[in-house]
């Protein structure tokens, strides 16, 4: 029944939800392939994808990507730090920030 939904209505109640365990830090976000589809007159401007990253007690907005069977997102922060979430296809992770010198590196999963 879920994926009869899943086929009929586009948005996030058909996304992805991706949990990550950064030695302890929790990181989650939502990832809905639907919204990297191509758009249906060439003429469309490009449209930004967003998510919104639970970071432990912390929320923000970012860009989602998939590449492949690689998934992540990006955002550059209010102060201008820029931080990077990939995760490969085998779960492992990596977590940037540039206000911090050493990555922090996990495990995520992807919830359907």
């Amino acid at each position: 029944m879920a994926a009869v939904l899943c086929a009929t209505i586009a948005g996030p109640a058909c996304a992805d939800t991706v949990t990550c365990d950064f030695s302890g830090v929790a990181v989650a976000f939502a990832i809905d392939a639907s919204q990297f589809a191509p758009a249906q007159d060439a003429s469309d401007p490009p449209r930004r994808q967003i998510t919104t990253v639970q970071m432990g007690d912390a929320a923000f907005s970012a860009e989602p990507f998939i590449i492949g069977d690689t998934r992540g997102f990006w955002t550059t922060q209010d102060d201008g730090a820029e931080v990077l979430l990939v995760m490969q296809p085998d779960g492992s992770a990596v977590y940037s920030d540039t206000r911090n010198v050493t990555p922090m590196t996990g495990t995520c999963e992807v919830l359907q």
